[in-house]
């Protein structure tokens, strides 16, 4: 007789079906609960400060709270459909707030994921219209707000926590309310980028806020508003100065490539004054050799060909935009390192679906640069505005002949007029600075 030797387990799964079957049920309650609790744990990990209102094409602030400090470093991404996606390389900072620009006012799909892996949705945005008034306020009383917005319809929401991050974080808000101390809190160079995005700042109080601004008194009040809001996510004459552009290679790699060529052409006139039967197999070899070095001159290469230019704003405090275009013969990816912010311009909605950009922010959630695939001969603008305090630098000649002349007839600097451009040497990739004047001091 064979010994049979049975695992004392194997009753238990034939005689007790039910028992097995509880089993189950139990781990999968288990594993339920466990993902549930997850899930509720980082419920609030990723929150919106504004509860959900924006204007689209101007970035809102979206916070986080990691404050268990258990995810590992990784990236908390947060992306739609309609909008730029946002990633931030996160290292450890317990809270944070980041920008995150949604350009079409019926973005849908939003999905935000924590360096962990878990993650979760904003149930509803609140697009806003340009009459609309985003207003934020620190103030304990906001009863003399009413004053300041005559005949508008104002959306007022409180922060008793302060204002947090970049600036470019808080462009979607049409006006701040402050006391003193709670401007104190707000650093001069954030001070500045929040006015040159178009966020006009109200502090209560007697004295001057600072020397920086173009203050002005209104009854208990201190006003400071740059009267120009930032140029529209989506606008066809923003690019303008692009028509008859030809996408080809930049000054530089041609430069590089004749340089090769000379040099193959001087060893090929070499090789020929060499009397030999080998002297064909030589020529041979050295073009092959230079079509490697030419091919591989080529991937390192990128084919993306850049240009852009400055135009200055003079008005009662001086503004400065950066412009940047570029294009690629081909299909190709590009990163580009930002300062402080950037904007893109869409020459239309289908342009932002193909070019799936992303903005990439330090731990900090300062942005550091935008990402993207550009498709063949389809140029991208990008603009940086900020407040400027030096000079012109140069002396002034007009006409002006820049091509950023173009942009002056955009409806984004209506109420400026061109007073010239400045002349002077200017870098190969880079137009010469066009200066605007404004025409209406007063004018919206």
């Amino acid at each position: 007789m064979t010994n049979q030797i049975r695992n004392p387990n194997d009753r238990m799964k034939t005689k007790c079906p039910l028992l097995r079957f509880g089993f189950r049920i139990s781990g999968f309650i288990f594993c339920a609960l466990f993902v549930f609790g997850v899930e509720e744990a980082h419920a609030d990990a990723v929150s919106l400060p504004l509860k959900g209102y924006f204007h689209p094409g101007r970035a809102m602030p979206v916070r986080w709270d990691i404050s268990s400090g258990k995810s590992a470093d990784g990236i908390i991404q947060l992306s739609a459909s309609g909008a730029i996606t946002s990633l931030v390389q996160w290292a450890g900072n317990p809270h944070g707030i980041f920008p995150w620009l949604v350009i079409d006012r019926n973005v849908r799909d939003i999905r935000w994921r924590l360096p962990d892996g878990s993650g979760g949705s904003f149930s509803s945005l609140h697009p806003l219209e340009d009459s609309d008034w985003l207003v934020a306020s620190t103030l304990n009383d906001d009863s003399a707000a009413g004053s300041l917005f005559r005949g508008r319809r104002v959306i007022l929401l409180h922060l008793p926590s302060g204002m947090d991050g970049p600036a470019m974080a808080w462009e979607t808000l049409d006006a701040i309310l402050l006391t003193p101390e709670a401007l104190t809190k707000i650093s001069s160079s954030v001070r500045g980028d929040l006015f040159a995005a178009g966020v006009e700042l109200a502090v209560m109080g007697e004295a001057r806020p600072d020397g920086i601004l173009p203050w002005q008194h209104s009854g208990p009040w201190w006003l400071a508003s740059a009267n120009l809001r930032l140029a529209p996510m989506v606008d066809s004459d923003a690019y303008a100065p692009t028509y008859g552009w030809v996408a080809g290679r930049s000054a530089e790699f041609r430069r590089h490539i004749f340089l090769l060529g000379a040099i193959y052409c001087l060893i090929v006139a070499g090789i020929a004054l060499w009397r030999s039967r080998w002297m064909a197999v030589a020529i041979v070899a050295a073009s092959i050799l230079a079509g490697f070095v030419f091919a591989s001159e080529n991937r390192k290469s990128s084919p993306i060909f850049r240009r852009g230019g400055v135009v200055r704003l003079i008005d009662g405090s001086a503004l400065k935009d950066d412009w940047v275009y570029q294009v690629s013969h081909r299909d190709a990816d590009f990163r580009m390192p930002v300062e402080d912010s950037v904007r893109p311009v869409f020459f239309s909605l289908s342009q932002l679906r193909t070019m799936n950009l992303a903005m990439d922010c330090g731990d900090s959630g300062q942005p550091v640069a935008i990402s993207g695939r550009l498709s063949a001969d389809e140029p991208l603008a990008l603009m940086h505005r900020r407040l400027s305090v030096k000079s012109i630098g140069g002396p002034l000649v007009a006409p002006a002949t820049t091509p950023l002349r173009l942009l002056a007839a955009d409806p984004m600097y209506r109420g400026f007029a061109i007073a010239g451009q400045v002349s002077g040497v200017t870098p190969d990739d880079s137009w010469p600075t066009l200066i605007l004047k404004r025409t209406n001091p007063t004018q919206p």
